[in-house]
């Protein structure tokens, strides 16, 4: 966090994007090997923001406690106008504009120990309509 803190400070406006799933998934993912599954999750009720839905810590709320700005989405399509809207507040505000993404709460990201021997945990996208944003240009 202490990132956040200093663009705040020294008016580095920049873009920090947080991918929330209320786990800490790659300490799930790398105790899986030892079929652990220990203090990773951090999902609860947050008194304070009862729009979260148990997914616990309040980003915006710690985003502006730093000197920063945020912005939460909950749904795929709202992330390009959420960008959009960001690039609008570091014009204006001159720090850093969280915008924190709403994910699945359990999810496997593809890691591994060598670029060559990434593990991936779902089907990749091998056409346009698997990953129309991702992927288009392949096709």
């Amino acid at each position: 966090l202490d990132e956040l803190a200093v663009g705040a400070h020294f008016t580095l406006p920049y873009i920090h994007v947080v991918v929330n799933n209320s786990y800490l998934g790659l300490i799930r993912q790398a105790q899986r090997g030892f079929e652990m599954d220990y203090c990773v999750q951090l999902s609860f009720d947050n008194l304070n923001a009862p729009e979260l839905n148990g997914y616990g810590v309040d980003h915006i709320a710690v985003a502006e406690g730093l000197g920063c700005k945020a912005l939460r989405v909950f749904e795929p399509s709202e992330i390009a106008p959420a960008l959009r809207k960001a690039e609008q507040m570091i014009e204006e505000f001159k720090v850093p504009v969280i915008v924190e993404i709403i994910l699945e709460r359990v999810t496997n990201i593809s890691m591994g120990t060598e670029i060559n021997a990434v593990n991936e945990f779902e089907d990749l996208a091998l056409v346009g309509n698997d990953a129309p944003t991702a992927i288009s240009l392949l096709d």
